[in-house]
């Protein structure tokens, strides 16, 4: 084997390994699962490795693992591998991943091109839990300013989380936001915030580099691929927020973060809270432009919300003030300040 090859196998060995961790730490055993066989595959030269050579000169951040589970799991949706959704629990499998492995392996092989034009596409989730970890946050703003919220979100993907006050929020005896909503978190907060507070959202954009009409047959599709196949709650979290966005609209633009943000923010507007704000968006982003991106955002009189990664757990973080910590798909939210 050439030296080139052995070092792009290691490559793309080490990423599939470090999604399969990720996955099996987030609930994701059956993802875990497969993402390790992918990765004896690969280091065998068999047919993972076929689909992936080449990809290994992306950077890391690209989330090359996802988007291989995302471009089977797409097949699986739609019907084309009947044989391997037996085992797929977003269509009613089983969730035996070890039964699973030999259809899924058959099936890099079997649909080979279609599956590297699959992968061609950027990891694109727009998870829905992760308002139940901002929404604290948003709640903390309307209190302190005592004003309507608008809304900006950069790498909003299909906007779902800017419509986070459409949403249910409940924990113990407390909770927020309309009653009625087919969105509800009831299992996401150990530590819940202060819910006995008002909040109005005036107005709501976003931008993203590749946005999802999530009302869309396409749109759907893809955000319902990107999510793993044995996490259902987050199935249902989706389809319900999907429901919302076909009621309110959000526009979300095909723009970067700086120049949607020297556009929205060029002038003042003390008529209402702006929220700036970001959820797993900076790890894929290069080191440039998240200086550029901060600088901007601090430079102007916003409020500056985001969950990102920390030392130990997900931050939610409120200007510098440290307001919560949760999982990266929003669970395990437990609310830190004035605690």
């Amino acid at each position: 084997m050439r030296a080139d090859t052995t070092q792009a196998r290691e490559i793309l060995l080490r990423r599939l390994l470090r999604q399969a961790e990720w996955c099996e730490q987030l609930g994701s055993p059956f993802c875990g699962a497969l993402l390790r066989h992918a990765a004896e595959d690969l280091d065998g030269g068999g047919p993972t490795w076929a689909v992936l050579e080449g990809f290994e000169t992306e950077d890391g951040a690209a989330a090359l693992a996802l988007r291989l589970l995302a471009a089977v799991h797409r097949l699986v949706l739609t019907g084309g591998l009947a044989g391997l959704a037996r085992h797929y629990p977003s269509v009613g499998g089983d969730g035996d991943a070890g039964a699973a492995w030999p259809l899924f392996r058959a099936a890099l092989h079997d649909r080979f091109q279609e599956i590297r034009t699959l992968m061609s596409r950027p990891c694109q989730t727009n998870e829905v839990g992760r308002s139940a970890a901002l929404v604290g946050g948003f709640l903390e703003v309307a209190s302190r300013t005592g004003l309507p919220l608008r809304l900006l979100e950069i790498g909003a993907s299909a906007g779902l989380n800017l419509r986070w006050d459409q949403y249910r929020y409940e924990a113990a005896d407390e909770a927020w936001g309309d009653k009625d909503s087919p969105v509800r978190f009831t299992t996401h907060f150990d530590v819940a915030p202060p819910f006995d507070r008002d909040a109005t959202v005036v107005e709501r954009r976003g931008c993203d580099l590749n946005p999802i009409d999530p009302t869309s047959d396409d749109g759907s599709l893809t955000l319902r691929s990107f999510v793993w196949a044995d996490q259902l709650q987050r199935f249902r979290l989706l389809e319900a927020a999907i429901e919302v966005a076909r009621r309110v609209p959000a526009q979300v633009e095909r723009l970067d973060a700086i120049s949607f943000l020297e556009r929205e923010l060029a002038a003042p507007r003390p008529d209402v809270a702006t929220v700036v704000y970001h959820s797993v968006f900076m790890q894929y982003v290069a080191l440039e432009e998240r200086a550029r991106i901060s600088a901007r955002i601090e430079s102007a009189r916003v409020s500056y919300l985001r969950l990102e990664p920390g030392d130990k757990a997900f931050e939610v973080r409120l200007d510098d003030q440290l307001l919560a910590t949760a999982s990266a798909h929003g669970t395990g939210v437990r609310w830190l300040l004035h605690l």
